[in-house]
């Protein structure tokens, strides 16, 4: 399975978080399911968003990687190879074009290859993008037709998360092995987790890519080649290993080259473990990894 369709598969896992497939229990006020430690998941996805067949009508996607769900369970895509972000309504068949660009136009605040998306409470969206050895995110507000290139760096941006309660972006720098805290105009804060060069110690990270950060702003992170998520709390001068970091394998103290990652309300971890293809689940105070979907091959 490939990095995008693996990402894609990511995508299921988000839509069951914000939707509803667990053990059919459900808040009052909303069509969120419930997920606690009763919660069971289905053993079969459903298709939410594309088919099977790549292409660029608003009913396809070509090479998806980052998604977002917000609060009205709206589904938001970066479409790749497409150069544009879709969003799906819950239920629907076809795609709304969102945002769009072109690469080699000569536009540094063009929509090239988008990569990784979060979107803050007022509606504006953050898109990182790929542009040969460097990378940026463009930043799209709401209602806008065109975006505005917020944050430059000479590596890959491969995860992305907006922290609602401190209004504060954090960035995963990929080939720089280093999370960074930027303000929500894009100013530099500081380096949360890694920086001190690519290695395995736990002050540590190699290659970065997916992002989450809880309610006490602390960042997790997908530390892919050391087969890791870690956590570091504010101020930390090293993380701590909530799953994997026994080498890359498939047991379920393991994970192999991990991507995409969020977290839940309750604090359980939920991991695109993309070599193994399946998305797993991290309960808090839990180092083994329980199967949600997937880990039957490609």
């Amino acid at each position: 399975m490939t990095t995008s369709k693996l990402l894609f598969f990511f995508v299921f896992a988000l839509y069951l978080l914000a939707h509803a497939s667990s053990s059919n229990r459900f808040n009052k006020d909303s069509s969120r399911a419930i997920l606690d430690a009763r919660t069971t998941w289905k053993p079969n996805g459903n298709t939410v968003a594309g088919t099977n067949i790549p292409g660029s009508a608003l009913n396809q996607l070509n090479s998806s990687y980052g998604v977002f769900v917000d609060s009205n369970n709206a589904l938001f895509v970066t479409d790749f190879f497409n150069n544009r972000v879709v969003k799906w309504e819950l239920g629907a068949t076809s795609g709304i074009l969102y945002a769009e660009g072109q690469c080699g136009s000569g536009n540094q605040n063009q929509l090239c290859n988008p990569t990784a998306i979060t979107i803050n409470r007022e509606g504006t969206l953050f898109v990182t993008v790929e542009n040969a050895s460097s990378g940026s995110v463009i930043s799209f507000k709401k209602g806008a037709t065109s975006g505005e290139t917020f944050i430059t760096g000479n590596t890959s941006f491969y995860g992305i998360v907006w922290d609602e309660k401190e209004e504060y972006l954090y960035l995963g720098h990929h080939r720089e092995h280093r999370v960074v805290k930027y303000t929500k105009d894009g100013r530099f804060v500081s380096v949360v987790a890694g920086g001190k060069d690519r290695g395995a110690a736990l002050n540590q990270l190699d290659y970065p890519r997916g992002v989450a950060v809880d309610e006490d702003g602390s960042v997790y992170v997908a530390d892919s080649n050391n087969h890791r998520i870690v956590k570091w709390m504010v101020n930390a001068a090293e993380g701590s290993i909530v799953a994997g970091g026994n080498g890359n394998g498939s047991r379920t103290d393991q994970i192999s080259l991990p991507g995409g990652i969020i977290r839940d309300k309750n604090g359980t971890i939920y991991v695109a473990d993309e070599h193994n293809h399946r998305i797993v689940s991290v309960p808090i105070g839990a180092r083994n990894v329980t199967i949600i979907a997937g880990g039957r091959g490609q």
